[in-house]
């Protein structure tokens, strides 16, 4: 007959060896409390250390703008007048419409400031999410770095809808145009503003319809593209690093603007200026 060994049936067990089994199960009771604190504190910790790490990501873009700012400053000192576009890397083949290597380097060199900053990790967002048309339009993905060689934006016109009768815009005009270069912006991030839907068969073939297409890419928590059947139940942020005309970047919170008034969301506010009319404050 086989010799039963659980102690607790055992009524014989010495009280030496039942203290230690005693031990034996609290420690098991205390490795489990250790395990259950370890797990609430990485809860605690995790969402911390994500904003900590968008964070840097916001400082890296805020540092690549600054760079943009003094190439843009060399380029209007040799030409006299604001460029009417950035630079970067060469359109990735799938977005072309079949242009050969020779003739994606030649663009590539053609953009403005080339001469200034080669294409680099200067033109890319670390959150650049890209542009999402898709089913039935163009899907930049896996970001604008990769598709078109640039994360950033000039902006180069108004919205096409404005309270205000725009007095030309930023690119070709002479230092000194800009009546306030504080507040002026010259370069921003796709979540500042709204884009029209792209839709068509490839890069070849593309057509834009009236349909804002709305972005999230810094502090994103769900959808990085959203249209407008998706804009009311959005409860993210649209927030973009931002430069201005005189050089300086900041971080901007452009959320309340484009939610009070999504068919003009280039007017003008106290942070800044989209484009400039003649009785501009």
């Amino acid at each position: 007959m086989k010799r039963l060994h659980n102690h607790r049936l055992n009524p014989f067990l010495s009280p030496k060896a039942r203290l230690s089994n005693a031990g034996a199960a609290f420690n098991l009771i205390e490795l489990l409390v250790v395990i259950a604190i370890v797990g609430i504190l990485a809860s605690l910790l995790l969402p911390v250390i994500s904003r900590v790490k968008s964070q840097a990501k916001m400082t890296v873009c805020l540092n690549n703008l600054h760079q943009l700012g003094v190439a843009v400053n060399l380029f209007v000192e040799d030409q006299k007048r604001y460029p009417g576009g950035l630079g970067g890397h060469e359109i990735a083949r799938e977005f072309t419409c079949g242009a050969t290597d020779q003739q994606r380097a030649q663009e590539m060199q053609n953009r403005p400031l080339y001469h200034y900053i080669k294409p680099s990790e200067v033109y890319r967002c670390p959150e650049d999410r890209g542009k999402d048309f898709s089913p039935n339009g163009i899907n930049y993905a896996p970001s604008l770095y990769y598709a078109v060689g640039c994360s950033y934006v000039l902006n180069a016109a108004p919205w096409k809808y404005t309270k205000h009768r725009a007095q030309g815009v930023l690119p070709g005009q002479a230092d000194g145009w800009v009546k306030q270069p504080t507040r002026y912006v010259m370069v921003y991030e796709p979540p500042a503003r709204p884009s029209w839907k792209i839709v068509g068969t490839g890069p070849c073939h593309l057509n834009s319809v009236e349909v804002q297409y709305h972005f999230h890419w810094h502090f994103n928590t769900g959808f990085s593209t959203v249209d407008e059947s998706q804009f009311a139940a959005d409860a993210q942020k649209f927030i973009s690093p931002i430069l201005f005309v005189d050089g300086h970047a900041a971080k901007h919170d452009f959320t309340r603007v484009l939610r009070d008034d999504p068919n003009y969301p280039t007017e003008e506010t106290a942070d800044w200026i989209w484009y400039q009319y003649p009785d501009a404050r």
